[in-house]
């Protein structure tokens, strides 16, 4: 519990009310599981719709390469993933 507290101080928010997971393989391919759906697309930023709020993406020459339910696989070098 300890970890878990320590975390939450330290983004602002309760983790627990993070609703994604997110898989980061640098210069390779972010997973991001249990979206709600694309919300903005380029090749520099893509912008992930989750239960509370959005995953911000940034990088170079990003691509949606597949899309399932609740599930977006991004190609290309992401440099910045973060929760917005």
């Amino acid at each position: 519990m300890a970890f878990t507290d320590e975390l939450e101080k330290k983004l602002g928010f309760a983790a627990k009310q993070v609703s994604c997971r997110v898989e980061w393989f640098p210069g390779c391919a972010v997973v991001i599981e249990g979206c709600r759906g694309l919300y903005y697309y380029s090749p520099e930023c893509v912008k992930v719709r989750a239960k509370k709020g959005k995953i911000v993406v940034e990088g170079e020459g990003l691509y949606v390469s597949e899309t399932r339910a609740e599930e977006i696989v991004l190609r290309g070098n992401a440099l910045i993933v973060r929760w917005e």
